[in-house]
């Protein structure tokens, strides 16, 4: 029934395509409200949309504006239900046939309290469920508006780019053996990606330094197969001079993120916070893995530019590392998870500055996963890192989007890295 459902609305929309803004706003609030959430199948229908909004010139900003709107409309109406109904909801005949759906979110809503509301929205089983449950136990309604909407801001890029990205590529021509070396690079990184994780999944002693020898073994190979890829690197950076040629002016009011300025206030920024709020070992991590990401990055002879927004994205990956010490291995993938929009903002400040290069970019992902990695091994064989307190994670996560701020207002004209090297 869900496929019928799926393919009637697709044909349909292929004969009204004034209503697509509409209905990305329609499926992001369904699939981020109560009930309607856990029946209608949003993930498959929003990939669905969003690649026809690629597909048909739809702007990008557009088409998340619509989708954020509708999943921060979809959460209030959640939330609303909770603070009207509190304890009868679960009188429902849905909920009498599964408690269980009640029962996992509000132990979910319990345990992580604010936090939940941002890292439910990527849990599927109970993401439309929390706003409800806050609704519930009556959290405070200004509270929840600001995480809504700050939850729903990391939301829309990643469950709208994809998508988007995929059906504006179809209209782009595709030379021989494109596909063929796509699949390749792709199983390729899934393999490592899967040997990283498994590593830290162990969650033992070693797991980080195995891990970071599985990133190395990647960053070697992806050097030796480098001349092999020519087809899709030269056919990926073709797609991105179009669109830094495209009116798309989010791509350069980005551009000073990935420049030196932000990662001289991101670090000024994070080390002073970090000793003040976590301890000396958690400024040492950060630190180190900086330097030791730079290092890399010279010794791979990366453009300029790319020191800047590696060294950037190592911080804040060092940070969430940090603030997520006293979570479980699985909320932490959802840390990661939840820093992807600001790691995707980062990059895109490096297309506004069209100076992005496939080998440039995977050595850059690789060379920050080593960096963090092995300086978390280094910091932990005397022991594991303690835990930040809670009420000063807050006060950490604001640093980065303070950063961005005065960069993107123009603080950001300081000294490049390559200047002093």
């Amino acid at each position: 029934m869900g496929d019928l459902f799926t393919t009637d609305l697709l044909n349909w929309l292929g004969d009204h395509r004034q209503w697509l803004g509409w209905c990305l706003f329609l499926i992001a609030m369904l699939e981020s409200l109560a009930i309607a959430g856990l029946l209608v199948p949003g993930v498959v229908l929003l990939v669905a949309v969003t690649a026809m909004a690629g597909a048909w010139g739809m702007p990008l900003l557009s088409a998340m504006g619509w989708a954020f709107a509708g999943a921060v409309v979809g959460d209030l109406l959640s939330f609303t239900l909770g603070r009207l109904f509190h304890q009868d909801i679960r009188r429902l005949s849905l909920f009498q046939r599964h408690p269980q759906w009640i029962a996992r979110g509000e132990a979910f809503f319990r345990r992580y309290g604010v936090l939940s509301i941002i890292l439910g929205r990527f849990v599927g089983p109970i993401r439309p469920i929390i706003p409800m449950i806050a609704g519930m136990l009556d959290m405070p309604i200004g509270r929840f508006v600001l995480v809504n909407l700050a939850s729903a801001l990391a939301w829309a890029p990643i469950y709208v780019i994809p998508g988007y990205l995929a059906g504006h590529a179809t209209r782009w021509q595709v030379p021989a053996y494109f596909w063929h070396q796509a699949f390749g690079l792709l199983a390729a990184v899934a393999g490592i990606a899967a040997l990283v994780f498994f590593c830290i999944w162990k969650q033992e002693r070693w797991s980080s330094l195995a891990a970071t020898g599985a990133c190395l073994v990647g960053l070697i190979a992806l050097s030796f197969a480098s001349p092999w890829l020519g087809v899709l690197d030269s056919t990926l950076a073709t797609w991105i001079e179009h669109l830094t040629h495209q009116p798309y002016p989010i791509l350069r009011l980005l551009g000073p993120l990935a420049d030196s300025g932000f990662t001289w206030l991101l670090g000024l920024l994070l080390l002073p916070g970090l000793a003040l709020c976590g301890g000396k070992r958690h400024c040492l991590l950060l630190g180190l893995a900086a330097l030791f990401n730079l290092a890399a990055d010279i010794a791979l002879q990366l453009p300029g530019e790319y020191l800047s927004m590696s060294t950037s994205l190592t911080m804040l990956i060092c940070l969430l590392i940090s603030c997520s010490r006293a979570f479980s291995l699985w909320v932490r993938v959802l840390w990661i998870a939840a820093s992807l929009p600001a790691i995707l903002a980062i990059t895109a400040g490096l297309l506004g500055n069209q100076t992005a290069a496939l080998f440039h970019l995977l050595a850059s992902g690789l060379t920050i996963a080593m960096a963090c990695l092995f300086s978390l091994w280094l910091m932990e064989r005397a022991g594991p890192l303690r835990s930040i307190p809670p009420r000063m994670i807050g006060i950490l996560m604001l640093l980065p989007l303070l950063a961005a701020l005065l960069s993107l207002s123009g603080l950001h004209q300081l000294q490049p890295l390559t200047d002093l090297l």
